[in-house]
């Protein structure tokens, strides 16, 4: 690898792994406060969705800093690599699409309330299915681990990269050493896994904006009564669910473009660091909208942010210009 792109990919990785590590720290941080205080399957949500991020980033950009430094790497390293890689992107769509439809069907519950109240016994059911994406997460992206390889200890037959890894490292490549196998598995399944997800996450994108003009069109119609708190928390959440699933989306897309429909892009000296970017992306500026997408969660941030210049006020100081006469009676409902 030529000496200015391997330095510049480094410098890439390093700022991509310091703003995704920072971020998702703190917001883990405050949502486990948050969890601890009352659990929301929101808050479960998002704590997954950022230590999937954090994962993403010392695993594979690690190891792409260390590739870019000029040290090889062994069979482990490029089996950790290639799974890491299409298991945290996978997880990272899955979550998201998961917190799309969540906040879809509050605001859904907003614009059109419901004659009987909801039922808020789901939690369970929330937990077992956040567990189960993890664990199919993990079944589909495994049969990877044995075919992945260094390039020199692959043995004949039609060698091919990995469609779905963010770089086709010269010495990771995956020999699937069966062409129907590699047809179905490496260049469908793979692809579909993501694709499906994100077409999915596209149609409630769209019925989010659908939802959000039907309540504009409320309001400034004479109809809608006012917001409360938690009306006006579900509107600024399903405003920055838009803007996760154009980034996400976004991301995704350009990097299969790139990767899938430019065929000579990744022998440009520029595509590792470009890659890296369209790859780790979302993981990096996610956390900084997720911190603002529910009301606790900001507060916590806010108090995290600015402790040390919090000011402690005492209850017993009083103004000395503020005179309070014995005979006037304060009213309970003031």
């Amino acid at each position: 690898m030529d000496l200015s792109a391997g330095t510049l990919e480094i410098v890439v990785c390093a700022v991509l792994i310091s703003l995704s590590v920072a971020g998702n720290l703190v917001l883990i941080y405050c949502t486990r406060r948050c969890i601890g205080e009352h659990l929301r399957i929101s808050f479960v949500l998002i704590f997954n969705l950022a230590f999937d991020h954090i994962v993403n980033n010392l695993v594979v950009n690690v190891l792409k800093i260390v590739y870019a430094s000029g040290v090889g790497l062994d069979s482990a390293s490029c089996k950790v690599l290639m799974f890491t890689t299409i298991f945290t992107t996978s997880l990272a769509i899955w979550f998201t699409l998961y917190i799309a439809l969540l906040y879809c069907l509050k605001l859904c519950r907003v614009v059109h309330p419901p004659v009987e109240a909801a039922s808020t016994n789901h939690r369970k059911c929330h937990l077992v299915l956040v567990f189960a994406l993890w664990v199919a997460g993990f079944a589909v992206c495994s049969p990877v681990l044995p075919y992945t390889e260094r390039a020199g200890n692959l043995t004949g037959g039609n060698e091919t990269y990995q469609q779905h890894s963010i770089l086709n490292y010269s010495e990771c490549k995956t020999e699937y050493r069966n062409e129907q196998l590699e047809f179905l598995y490496g260049k469908i399944f793979l692809v579909a896994i993501d694709l499906l997800p994100l077409t999915i996450l596209l149609l409630v994108g769209f019925r989010i904006v659908h939802l959000l003009w039907e309540h504009r069109k409320a309001t400034y119609g004479g109809i809608w009564i006012g917001d409360d708190a938690t009306e006006t928390e579900v509107l600024r959440a399903c405003k920055l669910v838009l803007a996760l699933i154009f980034l996400i989306t976004s991301f995704w897309t350009s990097y299969f473009v790139l990767m899938h429909c430019l065929k000579h892009f990744n022998m440009y000296y520029f595509a590792p660091p470009v890659l890296t970017v369209l790859h780790s992306g979302y993981s990096a500026v996610s956390p900084y909208l997720l911190m603002f997408i529910n009301y606790k969660i900001k507060v916590k941030v806010g108090s995290f942010c600015c402790e040390k210049e919090k000011n402690t006020v005492s209850p017993t100081a009083v103004s000395p210009s503020v005179e309070v006469s014995p005979s006037v009676e304060v009213s309970p409902y003031a």
